[in-house]
């Protein structure tokens, strides 16, 4: 398995005049059966999942618990407080 988090610009940027609307990453070649490239980019976060259809044969679900793993973080921040002081 690859896990990888690349973060992108903070701020949307423009290539050639066109809007940049995400970022995605891709991968190939790599014997694994499952590969994971997070990308964050101007506050939004891309996964893109490569998998082994012999090891993983419905990667639809894998997609929705790695969306709601996210949404529970994000609430779970959102939900604090008091920020932590170090």
């Amino acid at each position: 398995m690859w896990f990888t988090n690349m973060p992108g610009p903070q701020d949307q940027i423009s290539l050639y005049g066109n809007q940049v609307a995400f970022v995605a990453t891709s991968a190939y070649g790599q014997p694994v059966p499952l590969t994971v490239l997070i990308v964050s980019y101007a506050k939004k976060i891309t996964v893109t999942l490569s998998v082994d259809d012999n090891i993983i044969p419905d990667p639809s679900v894998l997609c929705d618990d790695i969306e709601e793993a996210f949404e529970l973080i994000k609430n779970a921040t959102i939900d604090v407080k008091t920020p932590i002081n170090n």
